[in-house]
């Protein structure tokens, strides 16, 4: 212990004083002795550890923690290892306490007591769970937040200048009003689910907007998360679970690359679009649903359905408001304001201003944009990060962009200038699709190549005579 030179006490006023001490501590404070056997307590750490008084005088540490007494005891673990130990106890009275034993030795190196020091963090623990439930409800509204900013955006990600997209918007805005099945055709890219979430925004259904990829999830799991399961349905169905289906109730589904959904859940989804009745796996009632639907697909369906691999009544029974989405280069004025759009959200996320000069931007219209409006964001992201100057010139893009002026094949430049637009770009389309056709070994590589569905690519080769 140190004293400071104002310490000028007698021995008896030096014990009164540490008494007083003991006595006030916020702290509970137990001292034994080497057998376990009670020593001295003070009140603090009756009122934390709730063991009876009569049961401290009576028994020791080691008979306490035998009989139950005390869930756990910091100083018999000190007794036997000599070493300083600390816990942290719940007692049976409900308070939690962070214990810390030491030992004190004698000149022999024995331990003479040991001293426990007993803190209560009931509240502490309080505290920390009321944080932790403050940090799941901060959670929930971020969520909610997010997806309401997310609501939003999908309205302002209808971004557009072109007489076309003015028609397709006001289509969607009259087709909002109504519930009857919306099938949206397009090329991959477009921005078919942007189309149809600011369709389901428009539409006032008070339900969630599910989207499901068809495509996307196995054959073998694709029914249960549609329409979801009872429990002991099948091996590991523990409880029930709603399908996406049911989660949509009173809202929109939003059915994309439907052309994928495999042929025998077809006539399921049929029923349900019928009936406005869905049954889960193992269930032996139906369900009432009240869900708009919006399908989408880059895939040509009626030739899928000449392949037998797509219901003809299914297909009339979603083809009921058809959209076409036709690709960006058919739309060459929606790619400036696209391309600044873009161009703007990554400034407002990484507070870099950058501008796209007029070479470039003659760049970006002159390029016809196979993957559609999906590349054209991806080059904005990129060349937004890898240029160094606040300004993006024609130099900044990538090599196929800067180089559109024409195109080679095989040595030969085909010229437009020569050729009726049509007869010029059936040429190049039939030379192009041969030479990616002489360097790929099946048409599945040389659909993948080309960036289109393989359905897509025989049609063309039967159009042009290759």
């Amino acid at each position: 212990m140190y004293k400071s030179p104002y310490f000028q006490h007698s021995t008896n006023e030096i014990f009164r004083l540490l008494n007083a001490i003991f006595d006030t501590s916020h702290d509970g404070i137990y001292v034994c002795d080497k057998y376990g056997r009670t020593l001295v307590f003070n009140d603090a750490f009756l009122q934390i550890s709730g063991i009876p008084e009569d049961l401290l005088y009576k028994f020791s540490v080691f008979e306490l923690l035998e009989m139950n007494a005390v869930p756990n005891s910091c100083a018999a673990v000190t007794i036997k290892t000599k070493k300083k130990h600390n816990t942290i106890i719940d007692y049976y009275n409900g308070k939690k306490a962070i214990l810390t034993s030491t030992p004190i030795f004698d000149e022999n190196n024995e331990i003479e007591c040991v001293v426990s020091n007993v803190r209560d963090i009931t509240e502490l623990n309080s505290l920390q769970m009321e944080l932790e439930k403050t940090r799941e409800i901060t959670t929930i509204y971020r969520e909610a937040l997010q997806q309401l900013q997310e609501e939003i955006q999908s309205n302002e990600m209808l971004v557009y200048r072109s007489k076309v997209m003015q028609n397709i918007v006001s289509m969607a805005l009259r087709f909002a009003k109504n519930d009857a099945p919306i099938l949206l055709l397009g090329e991959s890219g477009v921005g078919k689910d942007v189309l149809a979430q600011f369709i389901h925004n428009k539409s006032g259904r008070p339900g969630s907007f599910v989207r499901i990829n068809c495509g996307a999830i196995p054959e073998h799991l694709l029914e249960s998360e549609l329409f979801g399961f009872e429990k002991g349905a099948f091996t590991g169905a523990e409880k029930a679970k709603p399908g996406l289906l049911e989660i949509a109730h009173n809202g929109t589904v939003f059915l994309d690359e439907i052309g994928d959904l495999p042929y025998p859940l077809q006539v399921k989804l049929l029923n349900v679009l019928q009936e406005q009745k869905i049954r889960r796996i193992g269930g032996v009632s139906d369900r009432e649903v009240n869900i708009r639907v919006i399908a989408a697909t880059n895939a040509d369906l009626q030739l899928l359905i000449e392949q037998k691999k797509f219901r003809k009544d299914l297909y009339y029974r979603l083809n009921v408001l058809p959209i076409t989405i036709p690709p960006l280069r058919e739309r060459m004025e929606d790619i400036p304001v696209l391309a600044i759009y873009f161009l703007n959200e990554l400034q407002k996320k990484y507070k870099m201003k950058k501008m796209i000069e007029v070479s470039a931007m003659d760049r970006l219209m002159s390029y016809d944009w196979p993957g559609n409006i999906r590349e054209l964001k991806n080059m904005i992201e990129r060349v937004y990060h890898m240029t160094e100057n606040d300004k993006i010139t024609a130099d900044d893009l990538p090599e196929s962009i800067r180089t559109v002026d024409s195109v080679n094949i095989k040595g030969s430049a085909i010229y437009v200038n020569k050729l009726p637009l049509k007869e010029a770009m059936n040429q190049f389309e039939k030379y192009y699709i041969k030479e990616m056709m002489n360097q790929s070994k099946t048409l599945k590589e040389c659909a993948e190549k080309l960036n289109v569905d393989i359905s897509t690519l025989i049609r063309k080769k039967k159009k042009l005579g290759i």
